[in-house]
């Protein structure tokens, strides 16, 4: 089966068999329809080399992913999210390429941008998380291929949860609950998430007259080892230990949490404790978790829908999107036995008077 046979099969040109597979408007209706009919009963699969000629598109988009190869796939973060991106590419016909970063290798990671980006060998990328100083998010800013980041950023197209209202919502639920020394375990200092949540454990402070105590803020790197080191420094470096802390990931925190339990204490009962992510695998680990739930997963479909929308019209402004997220508390924040928190409503999560879906914006 080739063009040509279609082309017989359907009672039209080759040419309009090759104008329907790639999608060009200057088709019939009645024509398009054979044509699609034969392809169907027939099972034809066009050559992608010599479509991507035609159209000048590969079909292809790229997920590029910084960091050691270990850590992302120790991390439950990343696996949710290549599973948003990858289902949102199935559902739109897209292949995908993984793109792992070398670390610590600039000759190679040239050499990749080369032959990836520069080669054109994808329609556009998805950048999974916004490093600031990061020199290959930095060139894709400037260059034309059509990308969206994971994250917040001023020159690409970005899909985001609000990282600082978020984390402020859930410091000030710790402060409701009557805590007078609030730890912070921090992601790391270059990533803009960090950078946000640290934001929002600050304006929660000082929304209640407090000033950010630096001996009460750690900074880890968002793995569980970083996590438990750090708790373990809070507990035993920092003079008079903290009462509740808030960690920059759920990863951190089922560190933070093992540290706790390792040094003889119970949670809530010594310590609370709040994280950030929602991530299933922890919420089996550690069942009465208190988190920010963001739609990670949800984060990977949209970015493909609105970078595939940006490759079909690359004139598109750099937007902004969004998603909600909301607080789960399961009891590691000192809610079981208590009176809900009033600042959400039926004390599920969703603070009443905040409306968290934020939407698109263009810069």
């Amino acid at each position: 089966m080739n063009l040509e046979e279609v082309a017989r099969l359907a009672g039209v040109s080759r040419s309009t068999v090759s104008r329907v597979i790639n999608e060009d408007r200057r088709v019939s209706d009645d024509a398009r329809q054979r044509v699609l009919a034969v392809i169907e009963r027939h099972n034809f699969q066009p050559n992608a080399a010599a479509r991507s000629l035609a159209t000048r598109r590969t079909r292809i988009l790229g997920l590029q992913i910084p960091g050691a190869v270990s850590f992302v796939f120790a991390d439950p973060y990343f696996p949710s999210l290549v599973q948003g991106v990858t289902d949102a590419c199935n559902d739109a016909d897209y292949g995908l390429m993984l793109m792992m970063e070398p670390v610590d290798d600039q000759q190679s990671a040239e050499r990749l941008y080369q032959r990836v980006i520069r080669g054109r060998h994808l329609d556009g990328i998805v950048l999974s998380t916004a490093i600031e100083g990061d020199r290959f998010i930095e060139r894709v800013a400037n260059d034309d291929l059509p990308a969206v980041i994971i994250g917040r950023h001023d020159q690409i197209t970005s899909i985001d949860v609000d990282n600082l209202f978020a984390s402020r919502d859930a410091v000030a639920h710790l402060i409701w609950h009557g805590y007078e020394r609030i730890a912070h375990i921090s992601g790391p200092t270059d990533s803009r998430a960090s950078k946000d949540r640290f934001a929002g454990y600050r304006l929660a402070l000082e929304e209640a007259g407090r000033d950010v105590e630096l001996d009460l803020v750690a900074v880890g790197d968002f793995t569980e080892r970083s996590g438990y080191l750090r708790m373990t420094d809070l507990l035993y470096s920092r003079g008079r230990r903290p009462d509740a802390v808030f960690c920059g990931s759920d990863t951190m925190a089922a560190g933070a949490i093992r540290a706790i339990r390792d040094a003889g204490l119970q949670l809530p009962g010594d310590i609370a404790l709040i994280g950030f992510d929602g991530l299933q695998r922890h919420a089996v680990d550690f069942p009465n978790l208190s988190t920010v739930v963001q739609p990670i997963a949800d984060l990977g479909k949209t970015a493909v829908q609105t970078l595939i929308a940006r490759v079909l019209d690359p004139s598109q402004p750099v937007t902004r999107t969004v998603l909600p997220t909301r607080l789960e508390f399961k009891g590691s924040c000192g809610c079981v036995g208590k009176t809900a928190d009033p600042r959400f409503a039926n004390h599920n999560g969703v603070p009443t008077g905040h409306d968290a879906v934020v939407g698109t914006y263009a810069h």
